[in-house]
Protein backbone atom coordinates (compact mmCIF):
# COMPACT_ATOMS: atom_id res chain seq x y z
CA UNK A 1 0.00 0.00 0.00
CA UNK A 2 1.32 3.66 -0.76
CA UNK A 3 2.13 5.81 1.63
CA UNK A 4 -0.02 7.36 4.40
CA UNK A 5 0.25 9.90 6.81
CA UNK A 6 -1.78 11.18 9.86
CA UNK A 7 -3.40 14.75 9.34
CA UNK A 8 -5.19 17.50 11.23
CA UNK A 9 -8.02 17.74 9.58
CA UNK A 10 -11.57 19.38 10.35
CA UNK A 11 -14.28 17.43 11.38
CA UNK A 12 -16.27 16.29 8.36
CA UNK A 13 -19.88 17.65 10.66
CA UNK A 14 -21.85 17.10 7.35
CA UNK A 15 -21.85 13.08 7.53
CA UNK A 16 -24.57 11.63 9.36
CA UNK A 17 -21.92 8.79 10.54
CA UNK A 18 -19.34 10.67 11.34
CA UNK A 19 -19.75 9.71 15.08
CA UNK A 20 -18.24 6.06 13.97
CA UNK A 21 -15.38 8.02 13.09
CA UNK A 22 -15.18 10.45 15.79
CA UNK A 23 -12.00 8.76 17.57
CA UNK A 24 -9.76 8.04 14.67
CA UNK A 25 -7.05 10.26 12.90
CA UNK A 26 -7.37 12.00 9.54
CA UNK A 27 -4.92 10.32 6.69
CA UNK A 28 -3.56 11.45 3.50
CA UNK A 29 -3.46 8.96 1.08
CA UNK A 30 -0.77 9.09 -2.15
CA UNK A 31 -2.12 8.54 -5.32
CA UNK A 32 -2.74 5.83 -6.54
CA UNK A 33 -3.39 3.56 -2.71
CA UNK A 34 -5.57 0.69 -3.30
CA UNK A 35 -8.28 0.63 -0.59
CA UNK A 36 -9.25 -3.31 -1.35
CA UNK A 37 -9.58 -5.49 -4.71
CA UNK A 38 -12.00 -6.80 -6.13
CA UNK A 39 -13.14 -9.82 -4.56
CA UNK A 40 -12.08 -9.15 -1.41
CA UNK A 41 -12.71 -9.43 2.02
CA UNK A 42 -14.01 -6.21 3.83
CA UNK A 43 -11.77 -5.48 6.46
CA UNK A 44 -12.06 -1.72 6.73
CA UNK A 45 -14.67 0.95 6.20
CA UNK A 46 -13.53 4.47 4.90
CA UNK A 47 -15.01 8.19 5.58
CA UNK A 48 -13.85 10.19 2.73
CA UNK A 49 -12.94 13.86 4.08
CA UNK A 50 -11.31 15.50 1.33
CA UNK A 51 -10.22 13.75 -2.50
CA UNK A 52 -11.33 12.01 -4.54
CA UNK A 53 -11.58 8.06 -4.75
CA UNK A 54 -12.76 5.95 -8.04
CA UNK A 55 -14.57 2.47 -8.05
CA UNK A 56 -13.20 0.36 -10.98
CA UNK A 57 -14.44 -2.91 -11.78
CA UNK A 58 -12.42 -5.06 -13.13
CA UNK A 59 -14.47 -7.22 -16.18
CA UNK A 60 -14.35 -10.97 -17.65
CA UNK A 61 -12.16 -9.43 -20.15
CA UNK A 62 -9.76 -8.39 -17.78
CA UNK A 63 -10.16 -4.66 -19.11
CA UNK A 64 -10.66 -2.27 -16.08
CA UNK A 65 -13.80 0.17 -15.92
CA UNK A 66 -14.48 3.26 -13.91
CA UNK A 67 -18.06 3.02 -12.48
CA UNK A 68 -18.54 5.35 -9.95
CA UNK A 69 -16.32 8.20 -8.42
CA UNK A 70 -16.66 9.22 -4.85
CA UNK A 71 -16.10 12.97 -4.07
CA UNK A 72 -18.59 14.03 -1.64
CA UNK A 73 -17.19 15.01 1.90
CA UNK A 74 -18.36 12.47 4.24
CA UNK A 75 -18.86 9.80 1.78
CA UNK A 76 -18.87 6.05 3.32
CA UNK A 77 -16.62 3.69 1.63
CA UNK A 78 -16.87 -0.23 1.88
CA UNK A 79 -19.79 0.19 4.22
CA UNK A 80 -22.41 -2.24 2.71
CA UNK A 81 -19.65 -4.62 2.22
CA UNK A 82 -18.63 -4.70 5.59
CA UNK A 83 -22.42 -5.34 6.95
CA UNK A 84 -23.37 -7.90 4.64
CA UNK A 85 -19.81 -9.48 5.12
CA UNK A 86 -19.67 -10.26 1.65
CA UNK A 87 -17.28 -9.98 -0.68
CA UNK A 88 -16.41 -6.60 -2.32
CA UNK A 89 -17.47 -6.34 -5.92
CA UNK A 90 -15.17 -3.74 -6.94
CA UNK A 91 -11.90 -2.26 -6.52
CA UNK A 92 -11.46 1.20 -4.84
CA UNK A 93 -8.23 3.42 -5.93
CA UNK A 94 -7.30 6.67 -4.54
CA UNK A 95 -7.02 9.58 -6.59
CA UNK A 96 -4.45 12.76 -5.89
CA UNK A 97 -4.99 15.15 -2.51
CA UNK A 98 -7.26 12.36 -0.48
CA UNK A 99 -7.60 12.57 3.74
CA UNK A 100 -9.85 9.22 5.13
CA UNK A 101 -10.87 8.48 8.22
CA UNK A 102 -10.88 3.96 8.98
CA UNK A 103 -12.18 2.07 10.99
CA UNK A 104 -11.72 -1.69 11.05
CA UNK A 105 -14.77 -4.02 9.32
CA UNK A 106 -16.07 -5.55 12.80
CA UNK A 107 -15.67 -2.45 15.00
CA UNK A 108 -18.02 -0.80 12.22
CA UNK A 109 -20.43 -3.94 12.04
CA UNK A 110 -20.31 -3.65 16.12
CA UNK A 111 -20.93 -0.20 16.95
CA UNK A 112 -24.08 0.12 14.52
CA UNK A 113 -25.87 -3.32 15.86
CA UNK A 114 -25.41 -2.03 19.08
CA UNK A 115 -25.99 2.10 18.71
CA UNK A 116 -29.88 2.40 17.47
CA UNK A 117 -28.96 6.31 16.58
CA UNK A 118 -25.78 5.50 14.61
CA UNK A 119 -27.62 2.60 12.89
CA UNK A 120 -30.54 4.95 11.87
CA UNK A 121 -28.19 7.43 10.84
CA UNK A 122 -26.14 4.93 8.42
CA UNK A 123 -29.88 3.19 7.22
CA UNK A 124 -30.36 7.10 5.99
CA UNK A 125 -27.19 7.11 4.43
CA UNK A 126 -27.56 4.21 2.07
CA UNK A 127 -30.91 5.75 1.62
CA UNK A 128 -29.13 9.14 -0.14
CA UNK A 129 -26.75 6.82 -1.68
CA UNK A 130 -29.11 4.80 -3.50
CA UNK A 131 -31.11 7.73 -4.30
CA UNK A 132 -28.17 9.28 -5.45
CA UNK A 133 -26.93 6.42 -7.95
CA UNK A 134 -30.61 6.37 -9.30
CA UNK A 135 -30.84 9.69 -10.35
CA UNK A 136 -27.03 9.51 -11.82
CA UNK A 137 -28.75 6.33 -14.05
CA UNK A 138 -31.79 8.54 -14.96
CA UNK A 139 -29.07 11.08 -16.10
CA UNK A 140 -27.78 8.91 -18.59
CA UNK A 141 -31.35 8.33 -20.32
CA UNK A 142 -32.48 11.85 -20.43
CA UNK A 143 -29.66 14.19 -20.45
CA UNK A 144 -27.64 14.76 -24.11
CA UNK A 145 -24.00 14.00 -23.64
CA UNK A 146 -23.49 17.80 -24.01
CA UNK A 147 -25.12 17.90 -20.60
CA UNK A 148 -23.52 15.16 -18.83
CA UNK A 149 -20.45 16.17 -19.94
CA UNK A 150 -21.01 19.48 -18.50
CA UNK A 151 -21.84 18.00 -15.41
CA UNK A 152 -19.27 16.11 -14.99
CA UNK A 153 -17.19 19.06 -15.39
CA UNK A 154 -19.67 20.56 -12.49
CA UNK A 155 -19.05 18.01 -9.98
CA UNK A 156 -15.39 18.01 -10.50
CA UNK A 157 -14.79 21.35 -9.76
CA UNK A 158 -16.31 21.19 -6.47
CA UNK A 159 -14.57 17.65 -5.79
CA UNK A 160 -11.00 19.43 -7.19
CA UNK A 161 -9.26 22.65 -5.84
CA UNK A 162 -9.54 25.53 -7.90
CA UNK A 163 -6.78 27.73 -8.09
CA UNK A 164 -8.20 31.41 -9.22
CA UNK A 165 -5.68 33.01 -12.02
CA UNK A 166 -6.17 35.34 -15.25
CA UNK A 167 -7.05 32.75 -17.50
CA UNK A 168 -10.23 31.40 -15.02
CA UNK A 169 -10.50 28.54 -12.57
CA UNK A 170 -7.60 26.09 -12.83
CA UNK A 171 -8.26 22.85 -12.05
CA UNK A 172 -6.08 19.38 -12.89
CA UNK A 173 -8.37 16.57 -13.88
CA UNK A 174 -8.03 13.91 -11.58
CA UNK A 175 -8.49 11.16 -14.14
CA UNK A 176 -7.39 10.31 -17.80
CA UNK A 177 -10.25 11.32 -20.43
CA UNK A 178 -10.82 7.37 -21.57
CA UNK A 179 -11.70 7.12 -17.41
CA UNK A 180 -13.79 10.35 -17.35
CA UNK A 181 -15.50 9.00 -20.77
CA UNK A 182 -16.42 5.94 -19.00
CA UNK A 183 -18.29 7.34 -15.73
CA UNK A 184 -20.91 9.54 -18.09
CA UNK A 185 -21.06 5.95 -21.15
CA UNK A 186 -19.20 8.08 -24.12
CA UNK A 187 -16.48 7.32 -26.05
CA UNK A 188 -13.20 9.26 -25.30
CA UNK A 189 -13.02 10.52 -28.50
CA UNK A 190 -16.58 11.85 -28.45
CA UNK A 191 -15.58 13.11 -25.19
CA UNK A 192 -13.00 15.21 -26.83
CA UNK A 193 -15.01 16.33 -29.51
CA UNK A 194 -17.23 18.04 -26.87
CA UNK A 195 -14.95 19.43 -24.82
CA UNK A 196 -13.53 20.87 -27.85
CA UNK A 197 -16.69 22.44 -28.69
CA UNK A 198 -17.17 23.54 -24.77
CA UNK A 199 -13.66 25.53 -25.50
CA UNK A 200 -15.05 27.10 -28.52
CA UNK A 201 -17.76 28.83 -26.84
CA UNK A 202 -14.93 30.19 -24.55
CA UNK A 203 -16.67 28.32 -21.47
CA UNK A 204 -13.18 26.20 -20.95
CA UNK A 205 -9.94 26.01 -21.89
CA UNK A 206 -7.59 23.54 -21.78
CA UNK A 207 -3.18 23.77 -21.71
CA UNK A 208 -0.59 21.84 -20.75
CA UNK A 209 -3.02 19.03 -18.89
CA UNK A 210 -4.61 21.69 -17.03
CA UNK A 211 -8.55 22.63 -17.63
CA UNK A 212 -9.41 26.54 -17.47
CA UNK A 213 -13.20 27.16 -16.22
CA UNK A 214 -13.72 30.36 -17.62
CA UNK A 215 -17.46 30.56 -17.62
CA UNK A 216 -17.60 28.82 -14.23
CA UNK A 217 -21.30 28.74 -13.77
CA UNK A 218 -22.71 28.86 -17.43
CA UNK A 219 -23.16 24.78 -17.97
CA UNK A 220 -25.83 22.49 -16.54
CA UNK A 221 -26.01 21.77 -13.17
CA UNK A 222 -28.78 19.79 -11.37
CA UNK A 223 -31.15 22.21 -9.71
CA UNK A 224 -30.48 22.72 -6.24
CA UNK A 225 -26.58 22.35 -6.67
Amino acid sequence: MSKVEEVHATRVSTSPCFGLFDSTPALAYAEGTILFKQGANARDVYLLEQGLVKVIFLDPGGEEVITHLCSAPGTLIGDSCAVLGKHFVSAAVVTRNTRMRRVASASFVELIRTNAEMSWQLHKAHCAQHSELLDRSAQLGYLSVRQRVEQLIWNLAGACELVPTSKGFRMQLPLKYRELAQLITVSPEHLCRVLGTIEKEGLIRREKGWLYLIERDKRYHRRGD
